[in-house]
């Protein structure tokens, strides 16, 4: 009998039940001695945990993971925040280091930490590509440019991009969905998880987490793609 309650424990602790949820916040203080940084720069959490990056004021901000453990198979990035409020959230499963920065204030400092369970040991993490991909991005926009190969020539895409991927939360209220895209090759993109607004107009209703979809993306202020067509793919 004592085998047996300490065996339900165990299984009630491990359930994703007790997962918890965290909040980073994305600060601009330019009069500050910390101009812009997250806050907390560093947490440690536990695999199943969620942790959600939210702007703290009008400003732009993104997320970009440029550090993590080998056993993740994705990039892990957010759409540009704009506005207080703008939100990106990601459950993190696979234990160890991982390290992110703002792309618009890196050189300013704005980096962080985060570490599920326990820290990688050397030779556990593994590199990112977003940084390349985040200034060829930057000089696609500032060009003005149009040019099929897009980010692989430095220039900005025009037309509406198609893509293909699985979705993994949808917000109609927000107008945001969550998707795990396949590679991108018109953008440059690998396969990664993001979280897109989607234009108005869009409609929501029939998209659900689970489906399989494509969608098209079309550039959008200075540093951001929305979802302007979604579709279950058949």
């Amino acid at each position: 009998m004592k085998k047996f309650m300490l065996a339900t424990a165990l299984v009630l602790l491990a359930s994703p039940a007790f997962a918890k949820d965290y909040t980073i916040k994305e600060v601009s203080d330019p009069a500050g001695d910390k101009p812009y940084y997250f806050d907390p720069d560093t947490l440690t959490i536990q695999p199943g945990d969620t942790v959600s990056f939210i702007n703290a004021q009008e400003d732009m901000h993104d997320v970009m993971f440029v550090e993590v453990p080998k056993g993740v198979d994705e990039m892990i990035m957010s759409p540009m925040h704009e506005k207080e409020g703008d939100k990106f959230s990601y459950t993190f499963t696979v234990p160890g280091t991982y390290k992110f920065h703002c792309h618009p204030h890196e050189k300013l400092g704005m980096k962080g930490t985060l570490i599920v369970g326990q820290a990688s040991k050397s030779g556990e993490t593994v590199m990112m590509g977003h940084h390349k991909m985040g200034m060829m991005h930057d000089n696609a926009m500032k060009t003005g440019e149009h040019n099929a190969s897009a980010h692989q020539k430095g220039t900005a895409v025009a037309n509406e991009v198609l893509a293909t991927g699985k979705v993994n939360i949808v917000d109609i209220s927000a107008r945001t969905v969550n998707i795990t895209h396949d590679p991108i090759k018109a953008l440059g993109w690998p396969k990664m998880k993001m979280e897109f607004q989607v234009a108005k107009g869009v409609d929501l209703s029939n998209i659900k987490a689970g489906d399989v979809v494509k969608f098209s993306l079309k550039a959008e202020g200075e540093d951001n793609y929305v979802v302007v067509k979604i579709q279950q793919a058949n």
